[in-house]
């Protein structure tokens, strides 16, 4: 667990991952990061300020990116580097980038491919090195036989195509999928911006890269055409589905997800953990390219899931919810806050709203009141390990299975805000039907996690404050003596009403503490923050 106060020297003298190796040269910053792509990108869309945007582990090739990239545009092209993003780095920063009026963002590396909603992005995924032929021969081993859909984190989208080709040439295995990302090599323009025209050859915006690592699709608004066989063939009709954003696949027609193992190309990381909680496959394995092992990951989901439901106890035991904004580029974000802001009142519990950048312990920590919080962030962010945190942090989709009575989990994991919306309108209809039911306001529920009864604590509720609380918000009640008898509606208050503080010096055991006298003021330590100036005789006393 963190510290709650240090100094910041950590932060200074941290080393990022990737800073123990040179940066790139001119020729291969080319190969990787397709800079001859970007700059045709660039130039046909006449843009003019470009924000270029890395994460920690790659801004040691940042230099030398932006100086080649700058050669390949015109002079009157402004390219600049975002290098400390406002929330996660898989995110494209649209809050960093407007702050310096960018009419387009280059995102690079790995990415959660939420799409944006105010500035059109360029994806470049990089290409990390793969064993393509040691991939399919450790996979002949251990999956023969099996219908296989082929998923990859995103630095391996230059060689997934040729994995899933070669396993198809081998025989050796059943119908054999490949996933595809909608944003492979070509520019997204959100909605209303400015509309893209058809491909000219019919193709769609949801084609995929090639096993040359090239996209199909030069359009935004491109509509798709009907589904063909991933193999080239002819005999196979295939349905197209998918379940994270910006990602799709063709299955066999006939044939479900529960039809398939997925081997997942690439290390472990929240795209994998995102995948194995939403994916209702047979199993998932994962190959590694840095470390050629492949593996089944089917324990570490359930593992993952068990601390899920725990999470969602202590939600469901929660009086005082916080929802935190981890994100402000992601579609549709604004629309999940307003639909957890109801769902949370509906169940008569006291809301707070906070907009914290990059969450850490340390700063929810300043919120002692709040109960749990619920993240609204892209699928792979929102995905929190509770480990580092003193309080439950779930995602929308858990805290509706914390409030609701109606619905019960059945194993699915929703992370995607297109989804969950559906789900939650739909679980808000529900309870108004049963909202006229026989179930008491004071009716407790029974813990699972303490093991005894919860009553809830019921905020803005007319029955419980006869209609006073109602209208009033955060009210403070008083007698005829002017002393605070009662606060309303705040939970702040209430929790502060319930601490006590004895003062300095103070310490000692319960039964000395009335007979000892008042400590008097002494003068403490001066200076700032990074290095206090404090007497070596004072440090007792401070």
């Amino acid at each position: 667990m963190s510290a709650l106060d240090n100094d910041g020297s950590s932060a200074i003298s941290r080393n990022i991952a990737g800073g123990d190796r040179p940066p790139l040269s001119a020729s291969s910053a080319h190969t990787v990061y397709e800079i001859a792509h970007t700059a045709e990108q660039i130039i046909s869309g006449k843009y003019t300020q470009v924000a270029l945007q890395f994460p920690d582990e790659l801004l040691i090739d940042s230099t030398i990116v932006s100086q080649e990239l700058q050669k390949l545009i015109p002079h009157t092209t402004r390219v600049f580097i975002l290098a400390d993003t406002s929330f996660g780095s898989c995110c494209v920063d649209e809050v960093a980038a407007e702050h310096y009026s960018a009419d387009l963002v280059v995102h690079y590396g790995k990415t959660c491919l939420s799409l944006t909603s105010r500035v059109p992005v360029l994806y470049v995924f990089g290409r990390e090195q793969m064993d393509v032929l040691g991939c399919v021969a450790k996979t002949e081993d251990a999956l023969e036989g099996r219908n296989i859909l082929v998923v990859f984190d995103v630095p391996l989208a230059w060689c997934a195509g040729d994995v899933a080709a070669r396993m198809r040439e081998s025989g050796r295995f059943g119908h054999v999928a490949l996933s595809s990302i909608s944003v492979a090599g070509r520019l997204y323009k959100p909605p209303g911006i400015k509309r893209a025209k058809r491909c000219s050859d019919g193709s769609g915006a949801n084609a995929c890269a090639n096993a040359s690592g090239e996209s199909a699709c030069c359009g935004n608004t491109c509509e798709k055409p009907a589904a063909t066989s991933v193999d080239g063939s002819s005999n196979v009709s295939l349905e197209t589905t998918g379940i994270t954003p910006g990602r799709s696949w063709d299955l066999a027609t006939g044939k479900s997800l529960s039809d398939y193992t997925i081997l997942y190309l690439g290390s472990e990381g929240a795209t994998l953990t995102n995948l194995m909680l939403t994916a209702r496959a047979q199993c998932v394995f994962s190959y590694d390219a840095q470390t050629h092992s492949l593996r089944e990951e089917s324990a570490t989901a359930n593992r993952h899931l068990s601390r899920r439901y725990f999470a969602v106890q202590r939600a469901k035991d929660a009086d005082v919810i916080g929802i935190v904004v981890g994100t402000v580029a992601a579609t549709r974000y604004i629309a999940v806050l307003q639909q957890l802001k109801q769902m949370v009142k509906r169940a008569h519990k006291k809301l707070y709203v906070f907009v914290v950048g990059k969450m850490s312990m340390v700063k929810l920590a300043n919120f002692a009141e709040i109960e749990a919080f619920v993240l609204v962030a892209c699928p792979e962010n929102s995905l929190v390990d509770g480990k580092d945190f003193d309080k439950p942090i779930v995602t929308p989709f858990e805290m509706m299975l914390a409030m609701s009575r109606t619905r019960e989990w059945t194993g699915d994991y929703v992370t995607d805000f297109g989804d969950f919306l559906e789900l939650a309108q739909e679980d808000e209809r529900q309870e108004g039907c049963a909202e006229s039911g026989s179930e008491d306001s004071d009716t407790p529920h029974y813990s699972l996690v303490t093991g005894a009864l919860k009553h809830r604590r019921r905020y803005n509720d007319p029955a419980v404050s006869g209609g006073v609380e109602a209208g009033a918000g955060d009210l403070v009640l008083r007698n005829n003596k002017t002393d605070i008898a009662k606060y309303l509606g705040s939970a702040a208050a209430e929790h502060l009403m319930a601490r006590s503080f004895r003062g300095l010096g103070h310490d000692e055991d319960a039964d000395e503490r009335e007979e000892l006298p008042p400590m008097l003021a002494i003068e403490g330590r001066s200076g700032i923050a990074r290095g206090y100036n404090t007497a070596e005789s004072q440090d007792h006393q401070i």
